[in-house]
């Protein structure tokens, strides 16, 4: 368990530096189930899911060791199980081991995954597209047994709708298929892109044919080594613009990426912020006070991400005067931080969006509900107070955190389940270093 106590209203300055992905560090790792050479991989980031990844890896017999801070060199030329432990699915990519597994071995026992409160992972996706590939799937006491054979079939699957971690696992799974296997309707975030990146580097043919069209031409077992890095997270990159906008552009953000950023630098430009970046430092050289409302609907990549939404939310909250509105169209249960945050002050209001269809929304249709409010009316500004407030997942606590860094007084954030370390690594040293008061007990 985490607890985190803040002393909030001081004044932050410096420089905060940007680690590597949440959504790929943790990932890359697992390409290498399908080589049985070293491979190295650099800029990983050293949070929970990264040791989640590391331990899943040991247990199905890979050698795992780190070569520096963020640098790790992978093993596995002998693989001993198929076996996915339970206790790893609590990270997201844990998932990730039944396609890469399954291409190692052409079976896996797995269980169902597990995660952040924000709404269901849609694992249908995933195995509508193994059986298509050929795979065999029996549910046994909450496990998933799948069996594969090791060159999959040669298909053209289309995804429902987007998913990021589907995308990857079918990648992952098709690698050694007998001809080309095409994925329609996919994933084309850079994390995506990354793992692509990755693969094809240790002999895999992949590329995009169009922007949401992979093709996977099969080659014979295995791939060969690789060094490689993991991108920087664009997600906590982000959340350090929003704190250095929240604390008057006195933190210079090192280690972003803008083409990664597009849609939130828009945003941010409309609602009156200015950035220049040199080099990989992002400065705030103006914000225009009172920053403006804004209207935000979250969409998979190349939109508006819905990992963004609460740290935007949050800044809305806070600067911009007047009634700003956010359409959250990816995950179901998105919004249960807002009524933490209202222990501070932060006004709002739910609602129903008029005119909508279950297509509409990323989520499986299924889940569609007349009656779930899935948009929020954000009224600014606030004055943030300090409170006691618990955190249920990566965003919703970060977004805690930053706001007491504002609130007068002491707030304590509650992380049982230690969420916020997931996605943010060594964040309280990083934000002591820019003149926070703020201890984990």
């Amino acid at each position: 368990m985490s607890k985190f106590i803040v002393q909030g209203g001081k004044s932050l300055q410096g420089i905060y530096t940007v680690s590597g992905a949440k959504n790929a560090g943790p990932k890359l790792p697992i390409a290498a189930l399908l080589s049985r050479e070293k491979c190295i991989f650099h800029n990983i980031p050293k949070i929970s899911d990264t040791y989640k990844t590391i331990e899943t890896l040991k247990s199905l017999g890979a050698k795992v060791v780190w070569l520096d801070k963020n640098s790790l060199e992978i093993e596995c030329s002998k693989i001993i199980s198929s076996e996915i432990p339970s206790e790893a699915m609590s990270a997201r990519q844990a998932v990730l081991f039944m396609g890469a597994t399954l291409a190692r071995t052409g079976k896996v026992s797995i269980s169902f995954p597990q995660g952040d409160a924000i709404g269901k992972r849609p694992l249908n996706r995933h195995l509508e597209g193994i059986q298509a590939l050929g795979g065999q799937i029996v549910e046994k006491n909450n496990h998933l047994e799948i069996k594969m054979p090791i060159r999959p079939n040669s298909v053209t699957y289309t995804f429902e709708k987007n998913t990021h971690c589907g995308t990857e696992n079918l990648i992952l799974v098709s690698i050694f298929n007998n001809g080309k296997v095409i994925l329609k309707n996919a994933a084309e975030e850079p994390e995506v892109d990354n793992l692509i990146e990755t693969l094809n580097q240790m002999g895999a043919k992949i590329r995009r044919i169009e922007s949401r069209v992979i093709e996977i031409q099969g080659i014979e077992p295995f791939l060969h080594s690789v060094e490689i890095s993991s991108i920087f997270d664009r997600l906590e990159a982000a959340t350090a613009l929003v704190l250095s906008i929240m604390h008057g552009g006195r933190i210079i953000v090192e280690n972003v990426q803008p083409e990664f950023l597009k849609p939130f630098l828009k945003i941010l430009q409309e609602i009156g912020v200015e950035i220049i970046f040199e080099k990989n430092l992002a400065r705030i050289i103006k914000i225009n006070y009172p920053l403006k409302p804004a209207e935000i609907m979250t969409a998979p990549h190349p939109g508006f991400v819905t990992d963004w939404q609460p740290i935007m939310t949050l800044l809305l909250a806070y600067l911009a005067k007047g009634k700003s509105l956010i359409h959250e169209k990816v995950f179901e249960t998105r919004w249960r931080y807002l009524g933490e945050l209202k222990k501070m002050g932060l006004q709002s209001e739910l609602f129903h969006p008029e005119s909508v269809k279950p297509e509409d929304y990323n989520f499986n249709n299924s889940e569609y509900d007349a009656t779930q409010n899935y948009a929020a009316y954000i009224y600014g500004p606030t004055n943030f107070q300090a409170a006691e407030l618990n955190s249920h997942d990566v965003r919703a606590g970060m977004n805690m955190l930053l706001a007491s860094l504002v609130a007068q007084g002491t707030s304590i954030i509650n992380d049982p389940q230690g969420h916020i370390d997931r996605g943010y690594e060594n964040i309280v040293d990083k934000l002591k270093n820019l003149g926070a008061d703020i201890e984990r007990v």
